[in-house]
């Protein structure tokens, strides 16, 4: 009889601690987006127009979109970090649109977690190259085209070339938190 009564007040228990720990972990922002769902997460969270089209690109701290119109005049892009530690996913972080962005090139540096590198691609950037010296990466970039790019952290020079190879000055580097 005991038994009985010990397995009555024992499953209410488990499913009340069951029940506490998902609020935990849903009020206090440990569980992000993921990946690959990034770019709804900022069409739905930002209202962007599901007309317009959008790039992006992330890596294992940082992700960036760029979306636009189809007359290439407006734009709104999302930028999403990886907190590390005890959470999961990617969090917003920032967006919006920039005449910056519009009419040039602006890098945004995002500390340990990496830089950003946005435009809507008036100077016809075809490829942004960085690296170190010794170990040098290359992202290839449609020079008709709106980008976003993530660059890791510490890496060193950054260089973008249009696609005659003359190299193209970034208009604004910026620094977050």
């Amino acid at each position: 009889m005991k038994n009985k009564r010990k397995t009555k007040l024992i499953i209410p228990g488990i499913a009340i601690c069951v029940v506490l720990a998902l609020m935990i972990v849903l009020f206090t922002g440990v569980i992000g987006v993921s990946a690959g769902n990034i770019e709804n997460d900022a069409r739905k969270s930002q209202k962007i127009d599901s007309t317009w089209d959008g790039t992006g690109t992330s890596n294992d701290k940082i992700a960036a979109y760029i979306f636009y119109d189809t007359g290439l005049e407006y734009h709104t892009f999302s930028v999403y970090l990886n907190r590390g530690g005890f959470s999961f996913g990617y969090f917003f972080f920032e967006g919006g649109s920039s005449s910056i962005i519009t009419n040039g090139i602006q890098m945004i540096m995002y500390g340990e977690n990496g830089s950003v590198i946005l435009s809507m691609n008036k100077d016809n950037v075809a490829k942004i190259v960085y690296g170190d010296g010794e170990d040098v990466a290359e992202i290839t970039v449609d020079p008709a085209k709106p980008f976003a790019a993530v660059i890791p952290a510490n890496c060193g020079s950054i260089a973008l070339y249009n696609e005659n190879g003359i190299e193209l000055p970034i208009t604004v580097i910026e620094q977050r938190s």
